[in-house]
């Protein structure tokens, strides 16, 4: 069977497109893996209004148990084998537009099920400087029952 980008994907938007400004952490939505082994993170901004002398924007992957954020369900972040948070930063957006994206392997396996994108902007300088940020999980092929072997990350 020939499979091609039109087939079988699916992607979810976690932070939907929206203006983010300050220090503040964005959370995205909470994203339901269940059946699917890998996906990837896409994360997209717009160039930085406000005219900041720099600007950049961390991406940070979190998971959950239940998508709840509270309790047994509290987000945690999300790190790869090796313990490195699994994330990046993209930088220089009063220049022009940015995108940038991260693998996410072990889902249902050694992952927690539920998972959200968040992104941090930084600035310095200008006049209420903001970014428009866009955040998606990009999951390919099927969803499968698979088993979920674990309740916790990295095990």
């Amino acid at each position: 069977m020939h499979i091609n980008a039109y087939d079988n994907i699916r992607n979810v938007s976690s932070i939907i497109p929206q203006t983010v400004s300050g220090g503040s952490a964005v959370n995205g939505v909470s994203v339901d893996t269940l059946g699917y082994d890998n996906a990837k993170i896409h994360v997209y901004s717009a160039e930085a209004s406000g005219s900041p002398s720099a600007a950049s924007l961390a991406v940070t992957l979190q998971e959950s148990t239940d998508g709840t954020g509270s309790g047994a369900g509290a987000w945690t972040t999300a790190n790869d084998n090796t313990g490195t948070a699994i994330g990046f930063t993209l930088s220089g957006l009063q220049a022009a537009a940015g995108v940038s994206a991260a693998r996410v392997e072990g889902l249902n396996l050694n992952r927690k099920r539920y998972l959200r994108i968040v992104v941090t902007p930084t600035f310095t300088g200008g006049s209420s400087p903001a970014v428009l940020a866009y955040g998606e999980l990009i999951f390919g092929g099927d969803a499968q029952q698979l088993p979920v072997t674990s309740t916790s990350s990295n095990t």
